[in-house]
Protein backbone atom coordinates (compact mmCIF):
# COMPACT_ATOMS: atom_id res chain seq x y z
CA UNK A 1 0.00 0.00 0.00
CA UNK A 2 1.25 3.48 -0.88
CA UNK A 3 0.93 5.67 2.20
CA UNK A 4 1.39 9.40 2.63
CA UNK A 5 2.66 10.12 6.16
CA UNK A 6 2.94 13.51 7.81
CA UNK A 7 2.89 15.24 11.19
CA UNK A 8 0.69 18.26 11.92
CA UNK A 9 1.58 21.01 14.37
CA UNK A 10 -0.29 23.63 16.38
CA UNK A 11 0.76 26.85 14.62
CA UNK A 12 -1.72 29.00 12.68
CA UNK A 13 -0.58 28.13 9.15
CA UNK A 14 -0.82 31.16 6.87
CA UNK A 15 -2.15 30.44 3.36
CA UNK A 16 0.38 30.53 0.56
CA UNK A 17 1.00 29.06 -2.88
CA UNK A 18 3.00 25.84 -2.53
CA UNK A 19 4.83 24.73 -5.65
CA UNK A 20 6.89 21.70 -6.69
CA UNK A 21 8.59 22.18 -10.02
CA UNK A 22 6.00 23.60 -12.38
CA UNK A 23 3.02 22.45 -10.31
CA UNK A 24 1.39 24.84 -7.82
CA UNK A 25 -1.47 24.68 -5.34
CA UNK A 26 -2.71 28.20 -4.65
CA UNK A 27 -4.10 29.77 -1.46
CA UNK A 28 -3.41 26.73 0.69
CA UNK A 29 -2.86 26.63 4.48
CA UNK A 30 -1.67 23.06 4.75
CA UNK A 31 1.40 21.60 3.06
CA UNK A 32 -0.17 18.13 3.40
CA UNK A 33 -3.13 19.12 1.27
CA UNK A 34 -0.87 20.79 -1.32
CA UNK A 35 1.48 17.81 -1.57
CA UNK A 36 -1.29 15.22 -1.88
CA UNK A 37 -2.92 17.27 -4.61
CA UNK A 38 0.37 17.65 -6.52
CA UNK A 39 1.17 13.94 -6.22
CA UNK A 40 -2.30 12.99 -7.45
CA UNK A 41 -1.79 15.31 -10.44
CA UNK A 42 1.41 13.35 -11.15
CA UNK A 43 -0.75 10.19 -11.40
CA UNK A 44 0.69 8.81 -8.17
CA UNK A 45 -1.99 6.55 -6.68
CA UNK A 46 -2.06 7.27 -2.94
CA UNK A 47 -4.04 4.65 -1.03
CA UNK A 48 -3.89 6.08 2.49
CA UNK A 49 -3.02 9.41 4.14
CA UNK A 50 -1.93 9.12 7.78
CA UNK A 51 -1.58 12.34 9.76
CA UNK A 52 -0.04 12.20 13.25
CA UNK A 53 -1.05 14.92 15.72
CA UNK A 54 -0.92 15.69 19.41
CA UNK A 55 -4.26 16.34 21.12
CA UNK A 56 -3.60 20.08 20.83
CA UNK A 57 -2.77 19.90 17.11
CA UNK A 58 -5.83 17.69 16.58
CA UNK A 59 -8.09 20.37 18.07
CA UNK A 60 -6.38 23.38 16.49
CA UNK A 61 -5.58 22.27 12.95
CA UNK A 62 -7.17 18.88 12.28
CA UNK A 63 -10.76 19.56 13.23
CA UNK A 64 -10.49 23.34 12.77
CA UNK A 65 -8.14 25.85 11.19
CA UNK A 66 -5.95 27.75 13.67
CA UNK A 67 -5.30 30.51 11.14
CA UNK A 68 -8.92 31.30 10.35
CA UNK A 69 -12.17 29.74 11.58
CA UNK A 70 -13.63 30.55 8.17
CA UNK A 71 -11.28 28.04 6.54
CA UNK A 72 -11.44 24.27 6.64
CA UNK A 73 -9.26 22.19 8.94
CA UNK A 74 -6.90 19.65 7.42
CA UNK A 75 -9.37 16.79 8.02
CA UNK A 76 -12.01 18.35 5.75
CA UNK A 77 -9.43 19.46 3.15
CA UNK A 78 -8.12 15.90 2.81
CA UNK A 79 -11.53 14.25 2.82
CA UNK A 80 -12.61 16.40 -0.14
CA UNK A 81 -9.61 15.03 -2.07
CA UNK A 82 -10.22 11.51 -0.75
CA UNK A 83 -13.82 11.46 -1.97
CA UNK A 84 -12.65 12.38 -5.47
CA UNK A 85 -9.63 10.06 -5.56
CA UNK A 86 -10.67 7.11 -3.41
CA UNK A 87 -8.06 6.99 -0.66
CA UNK A 88 -8.31 6.57 3.13
CA UNK A 89 -7.69 9.47 5.53
CA UNK A 90 -6.67 8.70 9.11
CA UNK A 91 -5.61 10.79 12.09
CA UNK A 92 -3.48 9.20 14.83
CA UNK A 93 -2.84 10.84 18.18
CA UNK A 94 0.71 10.91 19.54
CA UNK A 95 2.12 12.25 22.80
CA UNK A 96 4.11 15.45 23.21
CA UNK A 97 7.36 13.50 23.61
CA UNK A 98 8.64 15.40 26.63
CA UNK A 99 10.31 12.31 28.13
CA UNK A 100 11.93 9.13 26.89
CA UNK A 101 8.95 6.90 27.65
CA UNK A 102 6.77 9.10 25.43
CA UNK A 103 9.32 8.91 22.60
CA UNK A 104 9.07 5.13 22.66
CA UNK A 105 5.29 5.37 22.58
CA UNK A 106 5.55 7.63 19.51
CA UNK A 107 7.88 5.04 17.98
CA UNK A 108 5.32 2.28 18.52
CA UNK A 109 2.38 4.33 17.19
CA UNK A 110 4.14 5.29 13.96
CA UNK A 111 5.61 1.81 13.45
CA UNK A 112 2.23 0.13 14.01
CA UNK A 113 0.73 2.31 11.28
CA UNK A 114 3.11 0.71 8.78
CA UNK A 115 2.31 -2.70 7.29
CA UNK A 116 4.44 -5.25 5.48
CA UNK A 117 5.86 -3.95 2.17
CA UNK A 118 4.22 -0.51 2.44
CA UNK A 119 5.53 2.19 0.14
CA UNK A 120 5.93 5.47 2.00
CA UNK A 121 5.89 9.13 1.00
CA UNK A 122 7.00 11.23 3.96
CA UNK A 123 6.36 14.93 4.61
CA UNK A 124 8.48 16.40 7.42
CA UNK A 125 7.43 20.05 7.14
CA UNK A 126 5.67 20.44 10.50
CA UNK A 127 7.65 17.88 12.48
CA UNK A 128 8.60 19.30 15.88
CA UNK A 129 12.36 19.52 16.53
CA UNK A 130 13.53 15.92 16.90
CA UNK A 131 10.53 14.34 15.14
CA UNK A 132 11.96 14.41 11.57
CA UNK A 133 14.95 12.36 12.72
CA UNK A 134 12.80 10.04 14.85
CA UNK A 135 10.32 9.46 12.02
CA UNK A 136 13.14 8.78 9.56
CA UNK A 137 14.69 6.27 11.98
CA UNK A 138 11.33 4.53 12.44
CA UNK A 139 10.78 4.26 8.70
CA UNK A 140 14.30 2.93 8.16
CA UNK A 141 13.61 0.39 10.89
CA UNK A 142 10.40 -0.56 9.06
CA UNK A 143 12.37 -0.91 5.82
CA UNK A 144 14.20 -3.82 7.44
CA UNK A 145 11.67 -5.46 9.77
CA UNK A 146 8.60 -4.89 7.57
CA UNK A 147 10.26 -4.64 4.14
CA UNK A 148 8.77 -1.18 3.62
CA UNK A 149 10.24 1.23 1.07
CA UNK A 150 10.66 4.99 1.37
CA UNK A 151 9.67 6.41 -2.01
CA UNK A 152 10.04 10.15 -1.35
CA UNK A 153 10.60 12.80 1.33
CA UNK A 154 9.30 16.39 1.03
CA UNK A 155 9.57 19.65 2.95
CA UNK A 156 7.44 22.77 2.40
CA UNK A 157 9.75 25.77 2.83
CA UNK A 158 7.31 28.51 3.91
CA UNK A 159 10.18 30.25 5.76
CA UNK A 160 11.71 31.46 2.49
CA UNK A 161 9.01 34.14 2.63
CA UNK A 162 10.53 35.53 5.83
CA UNK A 163 8.95 35.69 9.28
CA UNK A 164 5.17 35.69 9.78
CA UNK A 165 4.88 39.48 9.78
CA UNK A 166 6.85 39.87 6.56
CA UNK A 167 4.97 37.04 4.85
CA UNK A 168 1.61 38.51 5.90
CA UNK A 169 2.43 41.76 4.10
CA UNK A 170 2.83 39.94 0.79
CA UNK A 171 -0.28 39.69 -1.39
CA UNK A 172 -1.39 36.06 -1.74
CA UNK A 173 -0.41 35.92 -5.42
CA UNK A 174 3.22 36.66 -4.40
CA UNK A 175 3.28 34.34 -1.40
CA UNK A 176 4.94 31.44 -3.23
CA UNK A 177 6.65 28.78 -1.12
CA UNK A 178 8.74 26.00 -2.69
CA UNK A 179 8.43 22.34 -1.78
CA UNK A 180 11.86 20.71 -1.51
CA UNK A 181 12.26 17.14 -2.68
CA UNK A 182 14.67 15.61 -0.15
CA UNK A 183 14.59 12.16 -1.73
CA UNK A 184 18.14 12.46 -3.18
CA UNK A 185 19.43 12.60 0.40
CA UNK A 186 17.70 9.30 1.09
CA UNK A 187 19.41 8.00 -2.04
CA UNK A 188 22.72 9.22 -0.58
CA UNK A 189 22.03 7.25 2.60
CA UNK A 190 21.24 4.11 0.59
CA UNK A 191 24.23 4.46 -1.74
CA UNK A 192 26.59 5.03 1.18
CA UNK A 193 25.27 1.93 2.93
CA UNK A 194 25.36 -0.14 -0.28
CA UNK A 195 28.95 0.73 -1.20
CA UNK A 196 30.09 0.25 2.38
CA UNK A 197 28.47 -3.18 2.37
CA UNK A 198 30.16 -4.06 -0.92
CA UNK A 199 33.63 -2.99 0.21
CA UNK A 200 33.18 -4.73 3.58
CA UNK A 201 31.55 -7.98 2.45
CA UNK A 202 31.62 -8.18 -1.35
CA UNK A 203 27.80 -8.23 -1.48
CA UNK A 204 26.73 -6.27 -4.58
CA UNK A 205 22.98 -6.94 -4.36
CA UNK A 206 22.05 -3.55 -2.93
CA UNK A 207 24.26 -1.73 -5.46
CA UNK A 208 22.51 -3.63 -8.27
CA UNK A 209 19.09 -2.65 -6.97
CA UNK A 210 19.97 1.03 -6.58
CA UNK A 211 21.69 1.11 -9.96
CA UNK A 212 18.63 -0.30 -11.68
CA UNK A 213 16.39 2.34 -10.08
CA UNK A 214 18.77 5.21 -10.82
CA UNK A 215 19.37 4.13 -14.41
CA UNK A 216 15.64 3.92 -14.97
CA UNK A 217 15.16 7.37 -13.46
CA UNK A 218 18.00 8.92 -15.50
CA UNK A 219 16.77 7.39 -18.76
CA UNK A 220 13.25 8.68 -18.10
CA UNK A 221 14.50 12.21 -17.39
CA UNK A 222 16.77 12.26 -20.43
CA UNK A 223 14.09 10.97 -22.77
CA UNK A 224 11.79 13.70 -21.47
CA UNK A 225 14.43 16.37 -22.13
CA UNK A 226 15.28 14.91 -25.50
CA UNK A 227 11.61 14.98 -26.45
CA UNK A 228 11.14 18.53 -25.18
CA UNK A 229 14.20 19.94 -26.91
CA UNK A 230 14.11 17.53 -29.87
CA UNK A 231 17.72 16.39 -29.48
CA UNK A 232 19.44 13.03 -29.29
CA UNK A 233 19.70 11.81 -25.66
CA UNK A 234 23.30 10.75 -26.28
CA UNK A 235 24.21 14.45 -26.51
CA UNK A 236 23.07 14.87 -22.92
CA UNK A 237 24.31 11.55 -21.64
CA UNK A 238 27.03 9.41 -23.13
CA UNK A 239 25.86 6.04 -21.84
CA UNK A 240 22.80 5.66 -19.57
CA UNK A 241 23.63 1.98 -19.07
CA UNK A 242 27.16 2.52 -17.70
CA UNK A 243 25.87 2.34 -14.12
CA UNK A 244 24.12 -0.94 -14.82
CA UNK A 245 27.27 -2.34 -16.44
CA UNK A 246 29.23 -1.34 -13.34
CA UNK A 247 26.80 -3.09 -10.98
CA UNK A 248 26.94 -6.23 -13.13
CA UNK A 249 30.74 -6.19 -13.04
CA UNK A 250 30.78 -5.71 -9.27
CA UNK A 251 28.41 -8.63 -8.78
CA UNK A 252 30.35 -10.85 -11.19
CA UNK A 253 33.63 -10.17 -9.37
CA UNK A 254 31.98 -11.04 -6.05
CA UNK A 255 30.58 -14.24 -7.54
CA UNK A 256 33.99 -15.22 -8.97
CA UNK A 257 35.64 -14.72 -5.57
CA UNK A 258 32.88 -16.48 -3.61
CA UNK A 259 33.17 -19.55 -5.84
CA UNK A 260 36.97 -19.34 -6.34
CA UNK A 261 36.84 -19.15 -10.15
CA UNK A 262 40.55 -18.48 -10.59
CA UNK A 263 40.83 -18.76 -14.39
CA UNK A 264 38.07 -16.16 -14.84
CA UNK A 265 39.31 -13.65 -12.26
CA UNK A 266 41.58 -11.51 -14.45
CA UNK A 267 38.99 -11.02 -17.21
CA UNK A 268 36.37 -10.17 -14.57
CA UNK A 269 38.70 -7.70 -12.84
CA UNK A 270 39.58 -6.09 -16.17
CA UNK A 271 35.87 -5.64 -16.94
CA UNK A 272 35.26 -4.16 -13.48
CA UNK A 273 38.12 -1.68 -13.76
CA UNK A 274 36.86 -0.61 -17.19
CA UNK A 275 33.32 -0.17 -15.84
CA UNK A 276 34.55 2.00 -12.96
CA UNK A 277 36.56 4.16 -15.36
CA UNK A 278 33.59 4.46 -17.73
CA UNK A 279 31.32 5.77 -14.99
CA UNK A 280 33.96 8.21 -13.75
CA UNK A 281 34.54 9.51 -17.27
CA UNK A 282 30.83 9.44 -18.10
CA UNK A 283 28.38 12.12 -17.08
CA UNK A 284 26.37 9.46 -15.24
CA UNK A 285 27.90 10.16 -11.86
CA UNK A 286 27.25 13.89 -12.31
CA UNK A 287 23.54 13.10 -12.49
CA UNK A 288 23.72 11.31 -9.15
CA UNK A 289 25.82 13.54 -6.90
CA UNK A 290 26.68 10.92 -4.25
CA UNK A 291 28.13 8.59 -6.88
CA UNK A 292 31.09 10.84 -7.68
CA UNK A 293 33.10 10.28 -4.46
CA UNK A 294 31.83 6.70 -4.23
CA UNK A 295 33.19 5.90 -7.66
CA UNK A 296 36.53 7.33 -6.60
CA UNK A 297 36.45 5.05 -3.54
CA UNK A 298 35.84 2.04 -5.77
CA UNK A 299 38.57 3.12 -8.17
CA UNK A 300 41.07 3.48 -5.33
CA UNK A 301 40.16 0.04 -4.01
CA UNK A 302 40.72 -1.67 -7.37
CA UNK A 303 43.66 0.41 -8.63
CA UNK A 304 46.12 -2.16 -7.28
CA UNK A 305 44.51 -4.91 -9.40
CA UNK A 306 45.90 -5.52 -12.89
CA UNK A 307 44.23 -5.65 -16.30
CA UNK A 308 46.43 -8.58 -17.35
CA UNK A 309 48.79 -9.90 -14.63
CA UNK A 310 47.30 -13.03 -13.03
CA UNK A 311 49.88 -13.17 -10.24
CA UNK A 312 49.05 -9.63 -9.11
CA UNK A 313 45.35 -10.35 -9.27
CA UNK A 314 45.66 -13.53 -7.22
CA UNK A 315 47.50 -11.61 -4.49
CA UNK A 316 45.06 -8.68 -4.57
CA UNK A 317 42.07 -11.01 -4.54
CA UNK A 318 43.54 -12.75 -1.49
CA UNK A 319 43.80 -9.31 0.15
CA UNK A 320 40.15 -8.63 -0.76
CA UNK A 321 39.20 -11.91 0.91
CA UNK A 322 41.22 -11.02 3.99
CA UNK A 323 39.51 -7.61 4.24
CA UNK A 324 36.09 -9.24 3.81
CA UNK A 325 36.82 -12.13 6.23
CA UNK A 326 36.45 -14.67 3.42
CA UNK A 327 39.31 -16.82 4.72
CA UNK A 328 38.27 -20.07 3.08
CA UNK A 329 38.06 -18.53 -0.39
CA UNK A 330 41.18 -16.44 0.22
CA UNK A 331 43.36 -19.36 1.29
CA UNK A 332 42.11 -21.39 -1.67
CA UNK A 333 42.85 -18.60 -4.15
CA UNK A 334 46.26 -17.94 -2.59
CA UNK A 335 47.31 -21.60 -2.68
CA UNK A 336 46.13 -22.10 -6.26
CA UNK A 337 47.76 -18.80 -7.25
CA UNK A 338 51.13 -19.96 -5.94
CA UNK A 339 50.72 -23.25 -7.82
CA UNK A 340 49.89 -21.29 -10.98
CA UNK A 341 53.02 -19.20 -10.52
CA UNK A 342 55.24 -22.30 -10.23
CA UNK A 343 53.51 -23.97 -13.20
CA UNK A 344 54.39 -20.99 -15.38
CA UNK A 345 57.98 -20.92 -14.15
CA UNK A 346 58.39 -24.65 -14.77
CA UNK A 347 56.63 -24.53 -18.14
CA UNK A 348 53.80 -26.84 -17.04
CA UNK A 349 50.17 -26.80 -18.14
CA UNK A 350 48.42 -25.19 -15.17
CA UNK A 351 45.07 -26.80 -16.06
CA UNK A 352 46.50 -30.32 -15.76
CA UNK A 353 45.52 -31.66 -12.32
CA UNK A 354 48.55 -34.01 -12.24
CA UNK A 355 50.92 -31.06 -12.65
CA UNK A 356 49.25 -29.19 -9.82
CA UNK A 357 49.36 -32.26 -7.56
CA UNK A 358 53.02 -32.75 -8.44
CA UNK A 359 53.82 -29.24 -7.21
CA UNK A 360 51.91 -29.58 -3.93
CA UNK A 361 53.55 -32.98 -3.37
CA UNK A 362 56.99 -31.49 -4.01
CA UNK A 363 56.23 -28.64 -1.57
CA UNK A 364 55.40 -31.19 1.14
CA UNK A 365 58.62 -33.10 0.46
CA UNK A 366 60.72 -29.92 0.71
CA UNK A 367 58.97 -28.75 3.88
CA UNK A 368 58.84 -32.05 5.79
CA UNK A 369 62.29 -33.31 4.83
CA UNK A 370 63.90 -29.86 4.93
CA UNK A 371 65.36 -30.29 1.45
CA UNK A 372 66.75 -27.60 -0.81
CA UNK A 373 64.16 -26.76 -3.45
CA UNK A 374 64.95 -26.76 -7.15
CA UNK A 375 65.32 -23.06 -7.96
CA UNK A 376 66.92 -23.23 -11.41
CA UNK A 377 63.78 -22.38 -13.39
CA UNK A 378 62.10 -20.23 -10.75
CA UNK A 379 64.41 -17.28 -11.28
CA UNK A 380 64.97 -16.76 -7.55
CA UNK A 381 67.66 -17.65 -5.03
CA UNK A 382 67.77 -21.11 -3.42
CA UNK A 383 66.70 -19.65 -0.09
CA UNK A 384 63.72 -17.86 -1.62
CA UNK A 385 62.76 -21.04 -3.51
CA UNK A 386 62.70 -22.91 -0.20
CA UNK A 387 60.57 -20.16 1.32
CA UNK A 388 58.14 -20.34 -1.60
CA UNK A 389 57.58 -24.09 -1.25
CA UNK A 390 57.42 -23.82 2.55
CA UNK A 391 54.79 -21.10 2.10
CA UNK A 392 52.79 -23.29 -0.32
CA UNK A 393 52.91 -26.15 2.19
CA UNK A 394 51.76 -23.90 5.06
CA UNK A 395 48.95 -22.28 3.06
CA UNK A 396 47.75 -25.72 1.97
CA UNK A 397 47.75 -26.98 5.56
CA UNK A 398 45.67 -24.05 6.79
CA UNK A 399 43.33 -24.35 3.80
CA UNK A 400 42.78 -28.06 4.50
CA UNK A 401 42.07 -27.29 8.15
CA UNK A 402 39.27 -24.88 7.29
CA UNK A 403 37.95 -27.01 4.40
CA UNK A 404 37.64 -30.04 6.68
CA UNK A 405 35.81 -27.93 9.27
CA UNK A 406 38.45 -28.63 11.89
CA UNK A 407 37.80 -32.40 11.82
CA UNK A 408 41.45 -33.30 12.11
CA UNK A 409 44.16 -33.79 14.70
CA UNK A 410 45.28 -30.51 16.33
CA UNK A 411 42.86 -28.16 14.52
CA UNK A 412 43.89 -24.49 14.41
CA UNK A 413 42.40 -21.89 16.71
CA UNK A 414 39.94 -19.54 15.01
CA UNK A 415 42.27 -16.55 15.49
CA UNK A 416 45.05 -18.37 13.63
CA UNK A 417 43.28 -18.16 10.28
CA UNK A 418 43.23 -14.38 10.21
CA UNK A 419 46.75 -13.92 11.64
CA UNK A 420 48.43 -16.52 9.46
CA UNK A 421 46.50 -15.62 6.32
CA UNK A 422 47.70 -12.01 6.54
CA UNK A 423 51.30 -13.12 6.99
CA UNK A 424 51.03 -15.61 4.10
CA UNK A 425 49.75 -12.89 1.75
CA UNK A 426 52.73 -10.68 2.62
CA UNK A 427 55.18 -13.49 2.03
CA UNK A 428 53.57 -14.48 -1.28
CA UNK A 429 53.63 -10.88 -2.46
CA UNK A 430 57.32 -10.63 -1.62
CA UNK A 431 58.30 -13.93 -3.22
CA UNK A 432 56.09 -13.86 -6.34
CA UNK A 433 56.06 -10.15 -7.17
CA UNK A 434 59.51 -9.22 -5.84
CA UNK A 435 57.91 -6.44 -3.85
CA UNK A 436 60.52 -6.62 -1.18
CA UNK A 437 63.39 -9.02 -0.62
CA UNK A 438 62.88 -11.27 2.36
CA UNK A 439 65.66 -10.90 4.92
CA UNK A 440 68.27 -13.61 4.53
CA UNK A 441 67.67 -14.63 8.11
CA UNK A 442 64.80 -13.82 10.45
CA UNK A 443 65.83 -14.32 14.07
CA UNK A 444 63.78 -14.36 17.26
CA UNK A 445 65.37 -13.11 20.46
CA UNK A 446 64.06 -15.00 23.49
CA UNK A 447 64.05 -12.63 26.46
CA UNK A 448 62.75 -15.00 29.13
CA UNK A 449 64.10 -17.80 31.26
CA UNK A 450 62.01 -20.75 30.07
CA UNK A 451 62.40 -22.79 26.88
CA UNK A 452 60.09 -22.61 23.85
CA UNK A 453 58.00 -25.72 23.29
CA UNK A 454 58.22 -27.48 19.94
CA UNK A 455 54.71 -26.25 19.16
CA UNK A 456 55.72 -22.64 19.85
CA UNK A 457 58.79 -22.97 17.66
CA UNK A 458 56.70 -24.46 14.85
CA UNK A 459 54.19 -21.60 15.05
CA UNK A 460 57.02 -19.01 14.97
CA UNK A 461 58.52 -20.67 11.89
CA UNK A 462 55.16 -20.86 10.09
CA UNK A 463 53.80 -17.44 11.06
CA UNK A 464 56.96 -15.31 11.02
CA UNK A 465 59.37 -17.37 8.92
CA UNK A 466 61.85 -17.54 11.80
CA UNK A 467 65.02 -19.38 10.93
CA UNK A 468 67.01 -18.92 14.13
CA UNK A 469 66.21 -18.61 17.84
CA UNK A 470 68.60 -16.65 20.06
CA UNK A 471 68.59 -17.34 23.79
CA UNK A 472 70.12 -15.12 26.48
CA UNK A 473 73.38 -16.38 27.99
CA UNK A 474 73.54 -17.19 31.71
CA UNK A 475 74.85 -13.74 32.67
CA UNK A 476 72.06 -11.89 30.80
CA UNK A 477 69.44 -14.33 32.08
CA UNK A 478 70.50 -13.60 35.64
CA UNK A 479 70.36 -9.86 34.97
CA UNK A 480 66.87 -10.18 33.43
CA UNK A 481 65.64 -12.23 36.38
CA UNK A 482 66.88 -9.75 38.98
CA UNK A 483 65.63 -6.34 37.86
CA UNK A 484 65.79 -4.00 40.93
CA UNK A 485 62.22 -2.99 41.88
CA UNK A 486 63.24 0.56 42.83
CA UNK A 487 64.55 1.59 39.39
CA UNK A 488 62.49 4.33 37.71
CA UNK A 489 64.20 3.89 34.33
CA UNK A 490 65.31 0.48 33.00
CA UNK A 491 67.10 1.79 29.92
CA UNK A 492 70.60 1.84 31.40
CA UNK A 493 70.13 -1.40 33.34
CA UNK A 494 69.04 -3.33 30.24
CA UNK A 495 71.64 -1.87 27.87
CA UNK A 496 73.46 -5.23 27.50
CA UNK A 497 70.25 -6.99 26.49
CA UNK A 498 69.05 -4.24 24.13
CA UNK A 499 72.40 -4.10 22.37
Amino acid sequence: MLKFISLLGTNPYMPCNYYLGEQMVKDCCYIQKALVEILLDQNIVIEKVSIFTTEEAHNKNWKKNAYSHERLGLKDELEILANKNNFIVENLIILQGHKEEELWEIFEIILNELDEEDEIILDITHSFRYLPMLTFIIINYARIVKKCSLKAVYYGAFEVLGDAQKAAKLPIEERNAPIFDLTPFIDLFDWTFAIDRYLATGDASMVEKLTFLETKKITKELNKKASTFKIDPSVLFKDPNSLRALANSMRKFSDMVATCRGPELTNTISSLKNSINNVIENTAHERIKPLSPIMEMLKDRFDSFSFRDEDINMIETAKWCYDNKMYQQGLTILEEGIINYICKKWGLNNLDLKNREQITGYAKTVAVNKLDADCRTLGISPKRANELFMLLYNVGGLRNDINHAGWRKDPAEVSKFRKNFKEYIKRAESLMLNKEEVNEEKRMLLIFSHKLTEGQKKEAIERFNISKFIELDEKLLAKWANVPPNLEDLKEYLTDIIV
